[in-house]
């Protein structure tokens, strides 16, 4: 089957639903999802649809009817595809938000509840992430999406967040780190026994 990728008023939909009342207060909102989808897409292995599905909805949203489940889901399984076409592109990978932290301490800017999503994607497979030679590449280009998140309390990363320059010249690499991750994965990888990975020093999902 050809893939038919979403159009505008299809991703509108979906982003509707997912900020409505439908779904559970933890439930990923759009901008969230995808960049928990495209963490999934640049990782080498198949992550099921019953495994990630699950994690975006938070609980089985109250669906108005079999229809509307059937639509939503295969909305969210396009856009997981429409994500993956895009990385092998290999053309500049489009953030769908401002590349902007927030201003205040008590929300997040939607860059930062992209960057969120995207390291969710991260823990969830990051067996598969640092079975490599390439672990110390992979972790120092996670770091602009570990600085935009609202996840990590590491020293580096308080260091780097104090100074609002250095912050934006950072987070300005998303785009461009996000494609050599891509590459970086999905060149055969040499197997390692021990793996160096990021740590969590806090980890909760922000709507």
């Amino acid at each position: 089957m050809i893939h038919q990728t979403l159009d505008d008023l299809e991703l509108e939909t979906l982003e509707l639903f997912l900020d409505s009342d439908a779904v559970h207060e933890e439930c990923h909102n759009f901008i969230t999802a995808h960049g928990f989808l495209t963490a999934l897409a640049i990782c080498p292995s198949i992550t099921p649809d019953s495994t990630w599905i699950p994690i975006v909805f938070e609980e089985k949203p109250s669906f108005s009817s079999e229809k509307e489940e059937e639509t939503i889901t295969s909305y969210l399984t396009r856009l997981k595809k429409d994500i993956a076409k895009e990385l092998e592109s290999e053309d500049d990978f489009l953030v769908p938000c401002e590349l902007s932290m927030s201003e205040s301490e008590d929300e997040l800017s939607e860059l930062q509840e992209w960057a969120s999503g995207f390291m969710e994607g991260v823990f969830l497979t990051e067996s598969n992430w640092f079975a490599s030679d390439k672990e110390e590449q992979i972790a120092e280009l996670l770091l602009p999406m570990m600085v935009a998140s609202d996840l990590f309390d590491d020293e580096e990363i308080i260091e780097i967040r104090k100074s609002d320059k250095l912050t934006q010249s950072c987070i300005n690499q998303i785009p461009e780190v996000v494609t050599d991750l891509f590459l970086l994965l999905r060149t055969e990888p040499e197997k390692k026994t021990h793996s160096r990975k990021p740590n969590r020093s806090k980890h909760s999902k922000k709507k």
